[in-house]
């Protein structure tokens, strides 16, 4: 009885909050063409922070109806059916995935319903529901490298055989106008002028509770939003089961003219409490949380997006983790600096064709970007890192990184979309260059993490709080001695069939990814604390003294370095069929 009852009632809460932005899920090909209408002109005032509710879904697809060619009009036309046309869509996605050599797979089969209602013009809820039958955990999809799972999979532990049973849904509602509107839901969040991938919320972690407030005007856009996010130990795991990590951003873009826009994005991450001053709009994060004493991570962006000639697009984003101010205003050569950036110019053909659009991309992380320390033991909860369930929730590249990515669009065949890429990230762990004699100390004395992620912050700490950092005054990117090198060379293949009866559609892809991985151990930890006797001593204090110690950390980091080198050729294969009636 008890397990009919339980069975009930999460049906009863599924149906109760079924209902988030259009397009709920950020992967939604919608947003691609998005980004094609905004890079040939059709689109130049769409807001910073997807997904976006069904009244701005409306306002973009019907701009393109109006003002597009056949070929654009009739793709628009063809999402406005699938969102408009009919409340609900029945469907199901199956999928096969295959890595090579190691032989491993994951299968997904996934029923679903998706909802999109306007209870009235101000008033729009949408979303989907699913349960998927899977092999494969969130944390084990068979993805390449600095890349994860679309599939908002937790682990609630029931099985059915070999095979996870995990209900998935991404809810949300919208409220207002396309100039004024408010939304909440869970659902993945993507912030900036690069649709699918970001320096500020990236759409590569799992989804997450959102608050967002919007004003959309000609000239300007304001946009804020609240996450609730999953704080996990500087290991990258053991999540904490009480809520209580929080997200908050807000951004201002000015478009003075229609081929220029340039922006400030204002960030805060904290937690274990709820702060009320960090909802105000308008306000400067920094200078709130100055009036506690600086408890909390604060960072400070800005973008711009030019297009000169029609087609043509430059965007760039700038994002400042920890900058050393003092150092910098005086031009001294070495200073902090803990920021990202990202920057990239494309090409996209103004009408219909079979070459849609070229692509070329350039991103960095300096180190220890994204990190921040937030207690004296490796398993507490990181109420202020960058993460959100233990995965970046900013650029998906780890810090001390660079990216180059180019990727080339065609359409030999209405419905038929063939992507072509090529990505090339140069990653290091940053302490493979520490000197520091007290940091050395704690870390073969001490549990640290070392693996140069974002779990690995910079600061040494003692019973009594933090007393050391690494690179303090210095910016060692790409100075280490061994370089992880990673080659990713992509094929895409997608076949999208509309189903005219019932705006639904039928969805065929295929993806192959060819990458090579030179150095793959490098993301592992250096040093591990096999003196533990030695924390909490002086250095003169330890038998041997500082020679004791730096033997010991170069004996680490020598056998690390031998267990890094070395080459990888992986191969992944995707296959997936998806239709929705």
């Amino acid at each position: 009885m008890k397990k009919i009852l339980c069975v009930g009632l999460l049906f009863a809460a599924l149906y109760m909050n079924i209902g988030a932005q259009v397009a709920v899920n950020v992967f939604d090909p919608f947003y691609e063409d998005l980004s094609i209408w905004e890079g040939c002109g059709l689109i130049n005032d769409a807001p910073n922070i997807r997904p976006y509710p069904l009244q701005e879904i409306q306002r973009i697809l019907q701009i393109v109806i109006d003002t597009g060619d056949a070929g654009q009009r009739r793709r628009a036309q063809e999402y406005y059916n699938r969102f408009f046309g009919r409340v609900f869509h029945f469907g199901g996605l199956a999928e096969v995935a295959v890595k090579a050599p190691q032989k491993q797979y994951e299968l997904n089969l996934a029923p679903f319903i998706d909802i999109n209602y306007s209870l009235h013009r101000l008033f729009t809820i949408s979303g989907r529901v699913s349960v998927f039958l899977t092999n494969k955990l969130f944390s084990q999809a068979l993805t390449p490298l600095f890349q994860y799972s679309k599939y908002d999979l937790a682990d609630d532990g029931v099985f059915a055989g070999k095979f996870l049973v995990l209900p998935v849904f991404n809810t949300g509602i919208a409220f207002g106008t396309p100039q004024y509107y408010v939304t909440a839901g869970i659902a993945r969040t993507n912030h900036g002028p690069f649709y699918d991938n970001s320096l500020f919320v990236g759409s590569q972690a799992m989804h997450q509770g959102q608050f967002t407030f919007v004003v959309n005007k000609e000239k300007w856009t304001y946009n804020q939003a609240l996450l609730t996010l999953t704080a996990t130990s500087d290991r990258g795991d053991s999540r904490s089961r009480k809520p209580g990590k929080f997200l908050a951003i807000h951004s201002l873009n000015i478009r003075p003219l229609p081929w220029l826009s340039f922006g400030i994005v204002d960030t805060i991450i904290y937690g274990n409490r709820f702060e009320p001053i960090y909802l105000l709009p308008f306000s400067a994060f920094f200078v709130s949380q100055g009036l506690y004493a600086f408890p909390d991570n604060s960072l400070i962006g800005g973008t711009f997006t030019i297009k000169p000639v029609k087609g043509l697009r430059l965007d760039g984003a700038l994002y400042a983790d920890d900058l050393g101010f003092n150092e910098i205003v005086k031009f001294k050569k070495d200073a902090k600096w803990r920021m990202s950036g990202q920057f990239g110019v494309s090409y996209t053909m103004p009408k219909t064709h079979w070459f849609s659009f070229v692509d070329l991309n350039y991103t960095f992380v300096f180190p220890y970007t994204y990190t921040h320390f937030d207690g004296s033991t490796i398993s507490a909860p990181n109420y202020q890192n960058y993460t959100h369930n233990g995965v970046p929730i900013g650029s998906n590249l780890e810090p001390n990184s660079d990216r180059i990515l180019l990727k080339l669009k065609f359409k030999p065949l209405y419905g038929l979309d063939v992507n072509v890429s090529n990505t090339f990230i140069r990653h290091a762990n940053v302490n493979e260059s520490i000197t520091d004699i007290a940091i050395l100390k704690d870390y073969v004395s001490k549990e640290y993490t070392t693996d140069g992620s974002t779990h690995n912050h910079a600061t040494i700490t003692n019973d009594s709080g933090p007393i050391t950092h690494a690179y303090l005054y210095a910016n060692p990117f790409m100075r280490q001695q061994t370089i992880q090198y990673v080659n990713q060379l992509a094929l895409d293949v997608s076949c999208h069939l509309p189903i005219l009866k019932s705006g639904g559609y039928m969805l065929f892809k295929f993806g192959y990814v060819f990458e090579a991985n030179i150095n793959p151990g490098v993301r592992q930890n250096i040093y591990k604390a096999k003196k533990p006797e030695w924390y909490g001593k002086e250095i003169k204090d330890i038998a041997g003294g500082e020679a004791a110690v730096r033997a010991e950390a170069a004996r680490q980091l020598a056998d690390w370095r031998a267990k890094a080198i070395g080459k990888q050729f992986n191969h992944y294969i995707r296959l997936s069929a998806e239709f929705a009636y």
